[in-house]
């Protein structure tokens, strides 16, 4: 096998169909078709795996696997042994504590690895500007709500956000019954609030999109309750919102899940 840095420029938009090598790599294109496998080596828990025209793109195997049907090689992707004293297989030092809690919200683990990737990289004892400490960004309100102090311990935060996910699936579950669609707006409701999902909800269906799609649908009109048009509407409830945020959370906690599957082997067959 052969292990390469494949230089790749992008062309104006990056979906897989319109996609410029540079020429750095052409010559040796014979050499890699005839010697073996492509392999992508990414940091495990990297935010910019792909970076075009400046800006981290996240994880799209739409590019690694454009580049190999150029080529026609096969790819696999591996990622860079002890980074930050990792070993392979693993995400974070926190893995087991992540391993436990996700059991308790029916989670595969590597689902919640990367929701707390997102909030803090890992790191226990950040807090933002809002007053989120920790792991999972808990806000010190909600885990007194769950009778929990998020800043005794990372297992305590993980705790509390584990025990607000489950009370997000306790507002969602009824009224999603697609499983893989329901994620969908529990990781934006952990991102927003469920509140002004819930808004947008209302809002696709007073206006003729599905309220229980994300994509396309209630994303749309969470983008949308910026404007007074639209967060002072009757069906509103929670105000203003700039969702951009949120709805960018949600596509990349789900990429790199696929990262951290693609990577890592599965361990207890889950449904997400």
């Amino acid at each position: 096998m052969l292990l390469a840095t494949v230089l790749i420029s992008c062309s104006e938009y990056h979906n897989g169909s319109e996609i410029t090598y540079n020429k750095s790599v052409s010559s040796g294109l014979d050499s890699l078709r005839k010697r073996g496998t492509i392999i992508a080596v990414t940091d495990i828990n990297s935010k910019n795996y792909f970076i075009c025209k400046g800006e981290p793109m996240g994880f799209h195997y739409e590019l690694l696997k454009s580049f190999s049907d150029y080529t026609g090689v096969d790819y696999k992707i591996s990622t860079r042994r002890d980074i930050n004293s990792f070993t392979a297989g693993r995400v974070s030092k926190y893995d087991d504590m992540i391993k436990e809690y996700s059991d308790s919200i029916h989670w595969d683990w590597r689902l919640l690895a990367s929701l707390i990737c997102q909030e803090s990289h890992f790191d226990p004892d950040v807090t933002s500007y809002a007053g989120a400490y920790g792991l999972m960004q808990i806000m010190p309100g909600t885990g007194k709500n769950f009778g929990i102090d998020i800043t005794s311990s990372p297992e305590n935060n993980i705790k509390a956000g584990a025990m607000y996910i489950n009370w997000l699936h306790s507002i969602f579950d009824p009224k999603i019954s697609d499983e893989k669609e329901r994620l969908n707006f529990i990781l934006a409701s952990y991102n927003a609030g469920p509140g002004h999902v819930l808004d947008a909800m209302k809002l696709a269906e007073k206006n003729g999109m599905d309220p229980l799609i994300w994509n396309g649908n209630v994303s749309f009109w969470l983008l949308k309750k910026y404007d007074p048009k639209y967060y002072n509407d009757i069906v509103v409830k929670n105000g203003y919102f700039k969702g951009t945020e949120s709805v960018k959370f949600v596509s990349q906690v789900l990429d790199r899940f696929e990262h951290y599957k693609a990577i890592i082997p599965e361990e207890k067959p889950r449904p997400f």
